[in-house]
């Protein structure tokens, strides 16, 4: 059989030919998708689109009217609105086709943006809802939960000037209750039916008012109007929908309130100063070899500790006092006390502000974390409940755990619960400072004046 060395060889040699004049940059640029943006009109307009959630049966749609000022990262918070999402999941809008498609221009948002594996996507918060879209008929598509599927396609019906006044979305109409969040993709009436109580229902009004009141926030957090502690948080929720409800009780701190006078603070703080006070005692508090508290301390401090006064039981075993226990332990993990030797002791830090006589800075600066990790971050959040929801009112659980889901994201078993707030480092000691009045049935989720005062003063000093 003839060599074919020789032939291979005469087609690399015409091929270096061809290609040795060509600009290497030039090459990669042919094969990027073009760019579809489009100088912004010169004066600001109004679209009417028509949002449609691909392959849903019947079809579930909005109509919306949309500033051609709002970001694309405005525009994501304003389809998770009207969508009824949370904003858990990793979303993107696409120009010229269906996103992931390599002839669509893509438009990242900031994870997707951060991990650089397309390196042709541009940030979707840079670019204006007008550079993609300006006259009837103009299309842009959006997807969102890469394993869901939700795409959704934005058609414009009609454009006019903005006015003044004009808010930058609006909702004029639509039809049906859309998917809920992690349902597996389902869109079809029969398979919604098994989710939703009434997937028909669509309320027009109550989206638009949603839309009108400001409750998607578009903009974000000021470092001059909310606390410092609370700028990452907010960064962080970003534009998400509970992001809005995070900066509304941020601005709350903002007006100056009068600090607990010191004798209220000593008398609310008392269960916490047992503690200190027998730690600090030559040899600690001496623990059972089991680990707990031995049964005439915890008589003596189920008596000071406000979640133990309706406790049923005889309350000397810290097994079965649970309040207590929890109480204890969270006490270690804020590093007031520490287990040594079968002791429990103070830290040095703790020692020095005890024997200094100022319980209270040691307490404000155990809620506050000194970092922002994970539980930090939530420690945050938590403490702005505290402080800005009514004394001897359950805390809105529901909200923060939305809240904290949108900051933090969700874990492999889901979207944060009430249980993993509950088991926060702060929550025992705000629960079990002062004394709280309401109906026992929600004690357990209630915080007193004194709590609710000190959680504002962690935040604001």
């Amino acid at each position: 059989m003839p060599s074919t060395d020789g032939a291979e060889d005469d087609i690399l040699v015409r091929f270096r030919g061809i290609t040795a004049g060509l600009d290497r940059d030039a090459v990669a640029d042919a094969t990027a998708p073009a760019d579809r943006r489009r100088h912004e009109p010169s004066a600001d307009l109004v679209f009417t689109v028509r949002v449609d959630l691909h392959h849903s049966n019947p079809p579930i749609w909005r109509r919306l009217e949309l500033r051609s000022d709002l970001s694309l990262e405005d525009l994501h918070t304003v389809l998770q609105t009207a969508f009824d999402w949370a904003g858990y999941h990793l979303w993107r809008f696409a120009a010229g086709g269906a996103p992931f498609d390599d002839d669509a221009q893509q438009f990242l948002c900031e994870f997707d943006v951060e991990e650089g594996e397309e390196p042709d996507g541009i940030p979707a918060g840079e670019v204006r809802l007008g550079e993609l879209l300006q006259a009837e008929g103009d299309t842009l598509e959006y997807l969102y939960d890469y394993g869901d599927g939700w795409d959704v396609e934005i058609v414009v019906e009609a454009v006019r000037e903005a006015k003044a006044g004009d808010a930058p979305a609006r909702a004029t109409g639509g039809s049906r209750a859309a998917p809920p969040e992690d349902c597996g993709g389902l869109r079809d009436e029969e398979d919604l039916k098994t989710l939703l109580e009434y997937p028909a229902s669509f309320d027009v009004a109550a989206l638009d008012l949603e839309l009108w009141s400001g409750t998607t926030m578009l903009t974000g957090p000021e470092d001059d109007v909310v606390p410092a502690l609370l700028l990452e948080p907010l960064t962080l929720i970003g534009r998400a929908r509970a992001g809005q409800d995070l900066m509304d009780r941020a601005l709350l701190l903002s007006a100056p309130l009068a600090p607990l006078p010191d004798s209220a603070v000593e008398s609310a703080l008392r269960a916490l100063t047992w503690f200190l006070e027998r730690a600090d005692a030559e040899g600690g508090i001496p623990l059972t070899g089991a680990g707990y508290l031995r049964p005439a301390d915890v008589e003596a401090a189920s008596a000071v500790l406000p979640q133990m006064a309706d406790w049923i039981g005889m309350n000397n075993r810290e097994v079965h006092a649970v309040p207590l226990q929890m109480f204890r332990t969270s006490l270690q993990r804020a590093g007031i006390l520490r287990k040594h030797k079968g002791a429990l002791l103070l830290p040095r830090r703790a020692r020095a502000y005890y024997r200094a006589g100022n319980v209270r800075e040691l307490f404000l600066g155990s809620l506050v974390p000194s970092r922002y990790e994970t539980e930090e971050l939530a420690q945050v959040v938590l403490l702005t409940y505290a402080a800005t929801t009514k004394p001897g009112l359950p805390l809105p659980m529901v909200e923060i755990a939305r809240v904290l889901t949108a900051i933090i994201g969700s874990s492999e078993s889901g979207p944060v619960t009430a249980g993993e707030i509950l088991d926060l480092p702060a929550w025992h000691p705000l629960a079990n400072t002062g004394t709280v009045t309401s109906r026992l049935s929600e004690r357990g989720l209630c915080f007193s004046p004194e709590a609710t005062s000190l959680a504002r003063e962690a935040l604001t000093r």
